[in-house]
This record gives structure tokens, C-alpha cells and sequence, in this order.
């Protein structure tokens, strides 16, 4: 049998590679932009600076609980690894499953890096991709040297990983590790199927595996199913970076963090920086000499290395430049008619789980920090189309669904007590014991009808995948062309001569 301190030092030793693992898969699209895109001269010093700042993160990283893999946990985690694989499989990601329309763009993307020389840019050299590129590196460069098949292959072990590692974070986050983490990571959403009945749309019949999510026309929170299956090279890499700063023991690597997402998930890197800001504030209310935290090398080398040169490569992209107020002429011209339809979005895509929340965690501020966030991403719009609302939000709802999570586990605990004694009552909730089942049962009645979205979601693929291997129809989604749209978009692509980032810091041949 194990001592004590034999166990510590082999939780030690996992939890030091679970640190290494974390930061390198923020870290590594990162430094395969900077050795692939940048002049040698600046190429060396970003990169070696970037990878001791990654170094110095993962030595002083997340909270020390981490699992031993042995045992039952082997077996979960084991589950939990093959479960992922079917649910990033179903999503289109390598595609071998049915893809929704986004992949068009994607597919496009993912080819380009592949079969163009790095930077990407046009075969007339006016244009370059400007894109939040870094999910697919990793595998861009297996697809360069085994081809571009074997690079969707690798795309698909990437997501797989960087599930697998949100998945690991929440377990350490709870102090568990058990499977209810993957079932609200899947099924978790707001009442998207409410609102498609309210509104009298078509989706309602769930045989058509409707689309639920733009239910309320130009706004939208989108579930983490949807995130998966439409926008996975945002969504997978923002729920690790949210997950790892969530875990943060300290403020140290906080703004590593944030500068190793920026390349990847650049929209809810936006919507991260408040809940970071809320962190590190909270840490200097527990004490003020917490506010030196952030004075780190790792720290330093995020924001005036990776930072200013993420910034300055996106900031090619002319869509990011527009900044509008999404709708809300509506509030002031028929402020009661306005007001209604964003009552009505609130409600049904978060505002209903507040109120379980409260009556179990209304002393935590968390929620109602990002219950502000949520409110305010609807008023802003970045670029012609709604992704700022879509996307900013990423970061607050995936700590919605864990605050959720542990609001089902609590009205769970509660009802198993309440069976074990009727005597038994919760002084922490506040919840009186005769109405404990009730509240439950409303509780599971709420996740289920949010469930609908990720089924119809799921339901589709499965339904196009089949129909389409019968009729012998590839179910990948026809990808646009490179020359003639993807570098010729302002959505995805940039003017070379016109770009700081291309003229001085790229290398890019005939530029000056």
C-alpha cells in the first residue's frame, strides 16, 4: 500500500504533465505561427521567447488537484476519451460525417495552409489570410508532410485532445472525476426549442433536425453542441483557455493565457478578458499583494511579444474594424415593443437558469458578473454579420454550464438527503425540504427542453451522414475557392501592401 507521501509526489508528477500538456496545446499554434510566418530574425528570438514563457507557465500552473490515472479513474477517463471521439466525429471535424455549411469556409482554410507556402497569400501577392488561424496549424503541418488527408486526421486527433483537456479540467475543478461533465458539455442549452414554438417556426417538428439556434433572428448563444459542429476551430481551443484560467491557482499566467488564445479564438478571447480582470480582482480583495502577480516573465512575454504580434496580424482583417451597436436603434425608436424581444431572448436562453442558480447559489458573484457579460454582447456588433454576440459569449456561457452542473448536483444531493430522512433540511440553499423534489423535477424538466438544440444538431448529422453514404453523396460540404473568394473575403483575408504586420514582420518575398 501507497504512503502518503508516495501518493503526493505521483499527483505531483501528474499533475505536472497535465500542466505541460495544457499550456503546449494553447502554446504550440502559437509558435508554429511565429517560426512559419515571421522573418528569421524576428521568427527566432518571438519563438525561443514564447516557448520559455510556456516553460515557465506550466512550473506554476493550475490548483494541485489533479487524478492519478489508475484505478477507476483509468476507466473513466478511458470512457470519457471514447465518448468525445464520437461526439467530435459526429461533428464533421476530418469529415468523415456530415458538415454543416461553415465547413465551407473551413475546409477552404484548412486546404490553404496545407498546399500554399506559409504566409498564406494570394498567387498575385496583394492579399493574405488573415484569419484566427491556430486550431488548425498543428495539423496543417502534419497534412504538409503526409498529405492532405492525413492532415484531416490530424485536425480530428486535435479536437479529440483539446476536448480531452477541457474535460480533465472540469474533473479537477470539481475534485471529481466521474462523466457528468461530458453530458452537460453536450447537452447543455438555452431554450432554443421554446423560443422556435413561440414564434410559430418550423423547426418545432423535430424530424426536420432543424437549425434551432437563430430562433431569435440576429441574436444568438450558441450551444456548446452548435460551437462544435459549426465553429469548432474557436470553440474548442476558447473552452480550454476558459477552463485553464479557471483552475489558475494564481494570477501568474493569466495573461499568457489570454495571448496564446488570441491567434485561435480571437472573438471569445474578447469576451475571456473581463472574467480574467474579475479573477485577479478577486484575488487582490483576498490580498493586496496579489496584484504583483501579473509582473510575470510569462506574463510579460504574452503581452508585448504574442500579443502585439497577433495583434497586429488580425488587425489585417478589415471586418474586425467595425464596431457598431447591434439593434439597439429598436430600444429607442418602440422601447416597449424592443424591450419585449430582448426579454424574450434573455429568458429563454439564460435568464430561466438564473433562477435555480439563486435559489442555490445566490452569494456567487461569478454568475452575475457573467449574467452582465451575457446581457451586454447583444448590444454590440463587430463586422457585417452577428459573431461578436455569438462568439464573445463562449467564454461566459461554459461557466454558466458548470455553475448550472453544480446546481444539478446540488438539487440532486438535496433529493437524495430529503429520501434518506424527511427530517433533512438545507440551510446553505435555503430551500425547504417539502419542495426540494419539485424543484428538482423542474430543474431536469428545463435541462431537457435545452437539450432539444444539441439533439436536433446531432439528429441531423447522423441523419445526412446516412442518406448521403446511401445515395453516394460525400458528406463534406463543397469548400469555396481559394484565389477567387477565400483571399478575396475581407472576412478571411487582408491587403498584403497595406498591412504592418505583412510589409515588416512576415516573410513575405516582394513586400516593402
Amino acid at each position: 500500500m501507497k504512503s502518503t507521501e508516495s501518493r503526493k509526489t505521483e499527483k505531483r508528477k501528474y499533475g505536472a504533465c497535465a500542466g505541460i500538456l495544457i499550456y503546449l496545446y494553447l502554446s504550440l499554434p502559437t509558435l508554429i505561427f511565429l517560426t512559419g510566418w515571421l522573418k528569421w530574425y524576428f521568427a527566432l528570438p518571438f519563438a525561443a521567447l514564447t516557448a520559455f514563457a510556456c516553460v515557465r507557465a506550466f512550473s506554476d500552473s493550475v490548483q494541485e488537484r489533479c487524478f492519478v490515472l489508475g484505478g477507476c479513474n483509468a476507466g473513466t477517463f478511458l470512457k470519457a476519451a471514447l465518448l468525445i471521439s464520437l461526439w467530435v466525429y459526429l461533428s464533421g471535424i476530418g469529415g468523415w460525417c456530415y458538415q454543416n455549411s461553415d465547413h465551407e469556409v473551413r475546409n477552404a482554410i484548412f486546404r490553404a495552409l496545407v498546399e500554399y507556402d506559409w504566409p498564406v497569400v494570394s498567387h498575385g501577392g496583394d492579399r493574405g489570410l488573415v484569419y484566427y488561424i491556430g486550431f488548425w496549424l498543428p495539423a496543417a503541418c502534419v497534412g504538409k508532410v503526409c498529405g492532405l488527408e492525413a492532415g484531416y486526421a490530424a485536425q480530428f486527433m486535435w479536437a479529440v485532445a483539446g476536448i480531452f483537456i477541457v474535460y480533465y479540467l472540469i474533473c479537477i475543478y470539481r475534485g471529481k472525476a466521474d462523466l457528468l461533465p461530458l453530458l452537460f458539455l453536450v447537452f447543455f442549452s438555452g431554450l432554443d426549442y421554446a423560443g422556435t414554438w413561440i414564434l410559430g417556426e418550423e423547426g418545432t417538428d423535430l424530424r426536420l433536425a432543424a437549425h434551432l439556434e437563430w430562433w431569435a433572428a440576429d441574436f444568438q448563444f450558441t450551444s456548446m453542441t452548435a460551437q462544435l459542429f459549426w465553429v469548432f476551430n474557436q470553440a474548442v481551443p476558447a473552452w480550454v483557455a476558459t477552463a485553464a484560467v479557471l483552475v489558475q491557482k494564481n494570477g501568474k499566467n493569466m495573461l499568457f493565457l489570454l495571448a496564446v488564445t488570441m491567434l485561435s479564438a480571437t472573438i471569445p478571447f474578447v469576451g475571456l478578458i473581463p472574467i480574467v480582470l474579475y479573477l485577479y480582482a478577486g484575488r487582490i480583495r483576498a490580498d493586496r499583494k496579489n496584484a504583483k502577480e501579473l509582473l510575470t516573465f510569462q506574463n510579460m512575454v504574452g503581452v508585448f511579444v504574442v500579443g502585439i504580434c497577433m495583434f497586429l496580424y488580425l488587425s489585417g482583417n478589415i471586418s474586425g474594424g467595425m464596431i457598431e451597436k447591434d439593434n439597439a436603434h429598436l430600444v429607442l425608436q418602440e422601447p416597449a415593443a424592443g424591450w419585449l424581444r430582448y426579454f424574450l431572448f434573455y429568458f429563454l436562453e439564460f435568464g430561466v437558469y438564473l433562477y435555480f442558480l439563486y435559489r442555490y447559489r445566490k452569494s456567487d458573484s461569478l454568475i452575475w458578473f457573467v449574467t452582465v457579460l451575457l446581457l451586454v454582447c447583444p448590444f454590440i456588433k463587430v463586422g457585417e454579420g452577428h459573431d461578436f454576440c455569438m462568439r464573445a459569449s463562449v467564454p461566459a456561457l461554459f461557466v454558466l454550464m458548470l455553475r448550472c452542473m453544480e446546481t444539478w448536483e446540488g438539487a440532486w444531493t438535496d433529493v437524495c438527503a430529503e429520501s434518506g430522512s424527511r427530517e433533512c433540511a438545507d440551510k446553505v440553499t435555503g430551500v425547504r425540504t417539502a419542495g426540494k423534489k419539485y424543484l428538482f423535477a423542474a430543474y431536469c424538466a428545463v435541462l431537457l427542453l435545452g437539450a432539444v438544440t444539441p439533439f436536433n444538431e446531432i439528429h441531423r448529422s447522423v441523419r445526412e451522414t446516412f442518406w448521403r453514404v446511401t445515395y453516394g453523396q460525400s458528406v463534406r460540404y463543397p469548400e469555396i475557392r481559394i484565389e477567387g473568394q477565400l483571399l478575396r473575403y475581407g472576412n478571411f483575408s487582408g491587403d498584403v501592401q497595406g498591412s504592418f504586420f505583412y510589409r515588416y514582420l512576415a516573410d513575405v518575398h516582394g513586400v516593402n
